[in-house]
């Protein structure tokens, strides 16, 4: 490719990728009493206001922006994408906020081990006692940074129709949902909330590369995650079933 090509191509990439930042987001209110960081579980669906954040703020009648940007690790070796976003802890918007909703790890994953002998890379992410890792530490990030409580979010596993690109990480992701539940449990004002059972591999609950959620998925993992953070501040709230 030609230079100033890729200089275009790569400054049309920073572009796009700090319009997804909530920060930057049209209509993303800074004041918003939700913020989501993370990957692209978190991100998809997001233009058709769908996404699992967007779907858990309205159950909850709250504003959030969603930070979330595809791609993004929670240890980002790379500074420039770091700058672009594809590093979740640089997600965070300060702000008080009653949420922040987190996930993160699939990427580091699939990038440091190949979902292959991942125990180094899992430790790097959260220890087996869940005290500490790149993820306590993120979510000591965004408690500093303004949120009263927080809740992680777990990967679904893959899709009973098989395939997906992260299908061979599902043992990776059971361990790394194990010590993240672990992590919550020990730390004030924190949830983990899996969304293995709830998703159950059913097909439909999939976009069509079989890794995101479909519409449905987002909605349906959103409803749970709501419904999680309302009964964890013993405030239940009605939450209808989804579209079918």
């Amino acid at each position: 490719m030609p230079m100033n090509a890729a200089r275009g191509s790569l400054l049309g990439a920073a572009f796009a990728c700090l319009g997804l930042l909530g920060g930057c987001a049209p209509g993303a209110d800074p004041d918003a009493r939700v913020l989501a960081v993370g990957d692209s579980v978190l991100a998809w669906n997001r233009g058709a206001r769908a996404s699992i954040p967007e779907v858990a703020a309205r159950a909850l009648g709250l504003d959030v922006i969603n930070a979330a940007v595809p791609g993004a690790r929670v240890i980002q070796p790379s500074p420039l994408r770091a700058a672009l976003g594809l590093s979740v802890p640089a997600q965070v918007v300060p702000g008080p906020r009653d949420w922040a909703i987190v996930n993160g790890g699939a990427n580091d994953l699939s990038s440091a081990c190949g979902c292959t002998g991942c125990d180094a890379a899992l430790d790097a992410l959260v220890s087996p006692d869940g005290s500490v890792g790149a993820m306590p530490d993120l979510v000591r990030q965004v408690q500093a940074a303004g949120a009263a409580r927080v809740a992680v979010l777990g990967y679904y596993g893959p899709s009973q129709a098989g395939g997906g690109s992260f299908a061979a990480c599902d043992d990776e992701f059971a361990a790394l949902d194990v010590r993240l539940a672990r992590m919550a449990s020990a730390r004030p004002g924190v949830i983990f909330v899996p969304t293995r059972a709830v998703v159950a591999g059913s097909p439909a609950l999939y976009a069509r590369d079989r890794v995101h959620p479909s519409v449905a998925g987002s909605d349906v993992i959103g409803k749970a995650l709501a419904d999680a953070m309302a009964r964890s501040v013993a405030r239940p709230v009605a939450i209808a079933p989804p579209a079918r």
